[in-house]
């Protein structure tokens, strides 16, 4: 909490405390982070980890591409999505995103099929054989 004066001018008296992690519990430090830390807010802003997960992701490598094919202002306008999707995906408190490897295919298959939306596959048709 701080003192009053801290409150005001935006300091924090626990700045320095660790920060525990919602999925088990493990207190986070810098240098000394569980396994469910994906990102630190150190190493950038939600677009850039959103760039992370795709260059990281298999299921954007297996089909040949990276996230330097989109364009920055595709990043741009999208951005607000890109934000949610990540808070839906993600636990981001107190300079830590917290999340499992699924969560990292699962929003980097959401960013790309967003940029780049797969066709339609063609319907099966029931055959009767009697």
């Amino acid at each position: 909490m701080g003192t009053i004066i801290s409150q005001v001018e935006g300091g924090n008296a626990d700045a320095g405390a660790p920060v525990r992690c919602p999925i088990c519990a493990q207190p986070n430090e810098p240098g000394r982070l569980c396994k469910h830390v994906r990102w630190t807010f150190d190493q950038g802003d939600p677009l850039e980890f959103a760039r992370f997960v795709l260059d990281t992701s298999p299921y954007v490598q297996a089909r040949g591409h990276s996230s330097s094919e989109i364009p920055k202002i595709w990043w741009e306008r999208q951005g607000e999505w890109i934000v949610e999707k990540v808070l839906i995906h993600f636990d981001a408190s107190d300079g830590y995103v917290f999340g499992e490897h699924k969560d990292l295919d699962m929003l980097a298959r959401e960013i790309w099929r967003e940029f780049h939306p797969e066709a339609e596959r063609p319907q099966m048709q029931r055959v009767d054989l009697f």
